[in-house]
């Protein structure tokens, strides 16, 4: 078989298995509190790529709640992915448009990450075009149901499953002003336009978790 084909062939896979992992941790609780407090190791598992060690899981970790606790990349996340789903970017272009967006949306928390990585020479790892194809096709598909509808009227069990895992099962000591952030993340995460209810769930409790995170200022060099 060909590199070309044999990329592709695995690119496909990665694709489905995320949508796999995600559909799954809708109704799995235990396997999505494990993605949230881990997921990079989570996805390393479910993915066809090389295994991640503990220090890049832990520094691939730290980068993905940096993002997702940072309301304006995210923001732009979604805008962006509804502005180039055809075709969707290389990861070298993406790569070059996030470093300007983080620049613009005040990510220091990322570029302190990207810091300490550079200085023990440990990669980001896990976070692949796979990753951005699946946004992109998701989004595309939650596009055509809001178009047609269905995803307004949603699915009873879903919509039931979704209100459940939204809610916050117990707050730990952090201030005031962080709980009541926490409480509206999920209206400024990952909006219904963007995906659909099975993602939502997970993508907005990871973000509640990094916003968590945060507040106990765990994004800082050493």
């Amino acid at each position: 078989m060909d590199a070309p084909r044999s990329t592709v062939m695995s690119r496909t896979a990665n694709v489905r298995r995320i949508d796999a992992l995600f559909q799954t941790m809708e109704t799995d609780f235990l396997l999505r509190e494990q993605f949230i407090t881990g997921p990079s190791q989570v996805l390393a598992e479910y993915l066809d790529g090389p295994s991640v060690s503990r220090e890049q899981a832990a520094l691939t970790d730290r980068l993905i709640y940096a993002v997702f606790a940072n309301q304006g990349l995210l923001q732009w996340f979604q805008e962006y992915v509804h502005r180039n789903t055809d075709p969707v970017p290389s990861g070298t272009r993406f790569l070059s448009d996030f470093c300007e967006a983080t620049v613009s949306h005040g990510g220091r928390d990322v570029v302190a990450v990207l810091l300490e990585g550079c200085l023990a020479q440990t990669a980001i790892s896990g976070l692949g075009d796979e990753l951005l194809d699946y946004f992109a096709n998701l989004h595309i598909a939650q596009t055509q149901l809001s178009g047609d509808g269905a995803a307004a009227a949603g699915d009873p069990e879903e919509l039931g499953m979704k209100a459940k895992a939204d809610s916050t099962p117990f707050v730990t000591n952090i201030t005031w002003s962080t709980y009541t952030h926490l409480q509206a993340v999920d209206e400024r995460a990952f909006s219904a336009d963007f995906v659909p209810p099975y993602a939502a769930v997970t993508l907005n409790g990871l973000a509640r978790y990094a916003v968590e995170l945060r507040a106990y200022d765990a994004f800082r060099i050493g």
